[in-house]
């Protein structure tokens, strides 16, 4: 697929820039083909920053937005612990012995919640959504401020599963099978696997 703009060679140029959103900041061109992604960025992105609901990061060229992406805090809650452990396995080389038991027994887990992503039309199609979530994992693992040991998401589940198997094909897996038919799936990824 051609694309009208070619997100790797701006990047190789210098010509994008990765800011996080304030106030005072003047939103440039963006339509991801979604009205609710491109409403939350226009209309409310400032104030749930104003009001510490969420932060707002933008990838962007000088004149137009490529991406965004808005994240909160998060706890991840198990109910079906068997089948947790059962996810997790992949994970256990890389926790030690003594932590594992502790680890698989809690109730809560820490977690940031991408609460929207969205890629401009423009530029869709080109990986950038799943270099989105790569430089989030990684800035977990380097910069861990709070502590974190998932990303969670809640995909939206249309008709198309664009949104689903995009998620399913960067790692995410889902929390429970009952919400199988509503709105969004509730997913999450672990990032334990990345130590």
């Amino acid at each position: 697929m051609e694309h009208s703009i070619d997100f790797w060679k701006l990047l190789k140029q210098g010509k994008v820039t990765v800011t996080h959103l304030n106030t005072d900041y003047e939103f440039k061109s963006f339509n991801c083909g979604n009205t609710d992604l491109n409403d939350f960025l226009f209309a409310d992105s400032k104030i749930y920053l104003k009001y510490l609901r969420y932060t707002t990061t933008l990838l962007e060229t000088e004149n137009r937005i490529i991406a965004y992406y808005s994240l909160a805090n998060d706890l991840l809650k198990i109910s079906d612990r068997q089948d947790f452990a059962d996810e997790m396995e992949g994970c256990r080389d890389k926790i030690e012995f003594d932590f594992w038991e502790r680890f698989l027994n809690q109730k809560m887990y820490p977690a940031a919640k991408i609460g929207r992503l969205a890629v401009d039309k423009d530029f869709q199609d080109q990986g950038i959504g799943t270099f989105l979530i790569r430089s989030l994992v990684q800035s977990f693992i380097r910069k861990n401020k709070t502590g974190c040991q998932f990303i969670t998401v809640d995909a939206i589940n249309d008709n198309t599963q664009r949104t689903i198997k995009f998620y399913e094909n960067n790692g995410f897996k889902y929390l429970t099978m009952n919400d199988v038919n509503r709105e969004s799936r509730q997913m999450y990824k672990s990032l334990l696997e990345y130590i």
